[in-house]
Order: structure tokens, then C-alpha cells, then sequence
């Protein structure tokens, strides 16, 4: 029975190939290989990085979209540099190609945030709503004040705590 587990655990499998697949693809001696396609090397670079983050955000359901968007510009450099060190040309052009990518598969989920926000909080400022957050600590929600900075706990400021 495909449950959304299984699905995440097949969509794995098929990244590990897809992702081994793209590393040659940017590496190896296939340069030109996008106007066979009939796309050009900058669209080729952000289809490549949209479809790479896009897949990240399917494999890895527990990690933050913004983390995830990192990794892929992360990955993005490291191929820019292995680029230049095979005899590739290494260009800060196709990176931020990359980066055009990436933002198109980010800001929908972005967009998306935004709108649950105004649903569920409409009045509250963003520093009351990141200290709500649930996927931070208890001790750091309970450390920090309201600008979201970090405050001396209640015995260092001359109140007793209990």
C-alpha cells in the first residue's frame, strides 16, 4: 500500500539517481548540450536548480523550505567550482541563474505562509509570531523577549523566579 512515507522513500531513491545524473550532466564534457534541447545555458541552470529544490522540498518534508533553498544554492556553487576546476568555465552568471530557479520554486511555498499567517494571525507582529513558533525549543521561546533578542532569565535581573 503506497502510503506519503513510502511515496517521500521512492522519491528518495529516484533523487539519489536524479541528483548523480545532474552532477555529470554540470561536469562532465556535455557543455552545449541545452541547445540540443532548445534552451539556453541560463534557462537550462534554472529549470535545472528549480526542479533540484523542488525535489529537495519533496524528499526532505522536515526540514524548513528556506534550509532547503540554502542547500541547493550550496550545491549550485560547489558546481560552479567543480565547473572551473575541470576545465568547464566556472560563471557567476550561471549561479545566479541558479538562484532564479530556486527563488521560483521557493516563493509560492513563501506566498503560501504568508496567507496561512493572515488566516490564523492577522494582528500579531512577526517578532510575537516567531517566538510562537512550535518548531522552536521551549527554553528559547522562553529566553527571548518580545524583538525576539535574548533576556537575562528573572534571578539575574533581581526577581526571584519561584
Amino acid at each position: 500500500m503506497l502510503t506519503p512515507q513510502r511515496l517521500v522513500s521512492l522519491l528518495r531513491l529516484g533523487a539519489l539517481g536524479a541528483g548523480a545524473l545532474l552532477t555529470v550532466l554540470l561536469l562532465g564534457p556535455f557543455q552545449g548540450l541545452e541547445r540540443h534541447l532548445g534552451l539556453s545555458d541560463s534557462v537550462a541552470h534554472a529549470i535545472a536548480f528549480y526542479a533540484v529544490t523542488v525535489g529537495l522540498f519533496a524528499i526532505a518534508p522536515h526540514h524548513r523550505r528556506t534550509d532547503l533553498a540554502l542547500a541547493a544554492l550550496a550545491f549550485g556553487v560547489l558546481i560552479e567550482l567543480g565547473q572551473g576546476l575541470t576545465g568547464r568555465s566556472l560563471s557567476l552568471q550561471d549561479l545566479a541563474w541558479d538562484a532564479v530557479g530556486i527563488s521560483a520554486a521557493l516563493l509560492p511555498g513563501l506566498v503560501e505562509r504568508l496567507r496561512h499567517l493572515v488566516r490564523v494571525a492577522p494582528d500579531q507582529d512577526f517578532a510575537t509570531l516567531r517566538m510562537q513558533d512550535r518548531r522552536r525549543t521551549a527554553a528559547t521561546r522562553s529566553s527571548d523577549g518580545p524583538t525576539g533578542e535574548p533576556v537575562a532569565p528573572l534571578s539575574s535581573r533581581g526577581v526571584s523566579g519561584g
